[in-house]
């Protein structure tokens, strides 16, 4: 019972941040096969196994802790005045990435969805785990001591790719091709007797191969992959994504290889005689030369002069790349923080059960804040509290009304905002979760805006026509709305269970429009 409840609350509270996160980084992926798919024949496997990679990357990414850190970063920065300078590019940003606030409905299906999710993945990790455990021991255990010749091509193959950490030699009966096992401990093992017909160059042609796996620390970024595919085996992309790293692998090693016209002649000769071996299996972890196509890969180490001089750099591309990572997920984050101006609030209050209204008075030192919880579907108050702050603009309160469990606390978020954090129980869980902020405003102030007694309502518009947005006042209130012919204009709006009269004095005052009333007719021109 106890694992059924953990299941369930980690679905209802991660689900929509999980959800999020899938999705941005679904379309980055995308976005990058779409780039391997019409530069395939002009980028270098280095580049084109870099692209992949971090395509995979974008999913180790939590995006939901950079929204969070954005969010905050908005919130601080916006109040020192600075952050409208951000408005016209979020706005263009949002116009991109129309994404709305996920809503998932509550059921069963969410927990067994989990429990699934993980079972699977535990399954895949546990198998890959087992089966490169198994390799490396039996490998180990059948290992026979390396020739001297072999040992000489190693120590000549680690110089000359440039290897300094050492890297053990093995002939083993298993493998059908050089293979490298091992992360910290690098261990190369050759067929037992399948490099007894290379020559000294060919031999260390192939041996450095090897050791560019070493040095890319392929076997590491292996297992990496292998994880991340385990946790998104449901994930096609991924799969998708895992195999051209594990083709481009190899390549990128064949070229480490195949820099001069010599050494591509040797190497090929030496790939030659090691087509048979190329139905080898293909296990994460284990960088084998058999676990690709030899054929292609021979094609491309022919090839790989005329494509190195028209191609870019890896190491351009490597940049790029990198700094595409980093753009996509801060842009993803802007939007997923609500900040893009791109976010409908109006679905955003509708989905959830209940709105609240917080309002703080201040009156020498002290400060204190008036609550009330409404729900939006029958529009009725269920609960109300007021708790004061104490001296470091702290306090707390709980309340419990109509089968609710609701809790306050009030904590300082600037200079001069208090941030509130509202969580709304129902039952032992958790229905309602959020923080407002607020800027506490003096009690005479506060007596002044009492003559604001309309109807509350909830209106969240973006870039609506002026006009029309007076007109919604008509329709709300039956007042009939005559406007100037130069009142015009586009405005956006934020209100959430504000007074009516309240809110359409903001509208005409921040638009520099002046109002008067005259019966059941409300005059609306230019000041």
């Amino acid at each position: 019972m106890t694992t059924w409840l953990f299941f369930r609350h980690l679905a209802s509270s991660s689900l929509p941040a999980v959800l999020w996160h899938l999705g941005s980084s679904t379309v980055f992926l995308l976005l990058v096969l779409l780039v391997l798919l019409a530069g395939r024949s002009r980028l270098t496997a280095s580049a084109r196994f870099f692209l992949a990679l971090i395509g995979i990357l974008k999913f180790a990414i939590p995006t939901t802790i950079v929204t969070l850190f954005v969010s905050f970063w908005l919130r601080n920065f916006s109040a020192t005045g600075s952050g409208d300078t951000f408005e016209v590019p979020l706005r263009a940003l949002g116009k991109v990435f129309r994404f709305e606030d996920v809503s998932m409905p509550d059921g069963p299906w969410q927990t067994v969805a989990v429990a699934l999710w993980l079972a699977v993945a535990f399954a895949l990790i546990l198998r890959f785990t087992l089966i490169r455990h198994r390799l490396v021991a039996l490998s180990i255990r059948t290992a026979l001591p390396p020739r001297p010749r072999e040992v000489e091509a190693l120590t000549r193959a680690r110089r000359r790719v440039g290897v300094r950490r050492s890297v053990d030699l093995a002939r083993s009966p298993l493998p059908e091709a050089p293979a490298v096992l091992r992360i910290f401990r690098p261990l190369v093992v050759l067929p037992l007797d399948g490099c007894d017909g290379l020559s000294d160059d060919e031999l260390e042609s192939l041996l450095c191969h090897e050791c560019a796996h070493v040095a890319r620390h392929d076997n590491l970024i292996a297992r990496v992959e292998s994880f991340i595919c385990a946790l998104l085996w449901f994930h096609p992309l991924i799969w998708i994504a895992q195999r051209i790293t594990g083709i481009e692998r190899e390549r990128a090693c064949d070229e480490v290889v195949a820099e001069s016209a010599d050494e591509r002649e040797t190497y090929l000769a030496a790939l030659t005689k090691f087509c048979q071996a190329a139905i080898a299996p293909r296990l994460p972890g284990v960088s084998c030369m058999a676990t690709a196509k030899l054929k292609e890969r021979m094609d491309h180490v022919m090839n790989y002069a005329a494509l190195k001089n028209q191609a870019p750099s890896p190491r351009r591309v490597t940049v790029l790349a990198t700094a595409s990572l980093v753009l996509f997920t801060i842009a993803a984050s802007f939007v997923g923080s609500g900040s893009a101006f791109a976010v409908n609030r109006t679905v955003a209050i509708a989905k959830k059960p209940y709105s609240i209204k917080l309002m703080a008075t201040r009156t020498g030192e002290s400060i204190t804040i008036q609550a009330a919880v409404r729900e939006n579907q029958s529009q009725q108050v269920v609960a109300a509290s007021t708790f004061t702050l104490d001296d470091r603009r702290r306090g707390s309160v709980k309340t419990s009304k109509a089968g609710l469990e609701i809790a306050f606390e009030a904590r300082p978020d600037s200079a001069e905002r208090i941030a509130v954090d509202v969580a709304i129980d129902k039952g032992g869980s958790l229905v309602q979760k959020d923080t407002l902020l607020i800027s506490p405003t003096d009690l005479e102030a506060t007596e002044n805006s009492a003559k604001f007694s309309g109807e509350p309502i909830s209106l969240s518009l973006k870039d609506a026509d002026l006009r029309d947005v007076i007109s919604t006042f008509s329709k709300i209130t039956g007042i009939e709305m005559r406007m100037d012919p130069a009142v015009h204009g586009k405005v956006s709006v934020n209100w959430n269970n504000v007074a009516w009269d309240e809110a359409f004095d903001s509208l005409v005052k921040d638009n520099g429009l002046t109002y008067r009333l005259d019966g059941k007719v409300m005059y609306v021109s230019k000041r």
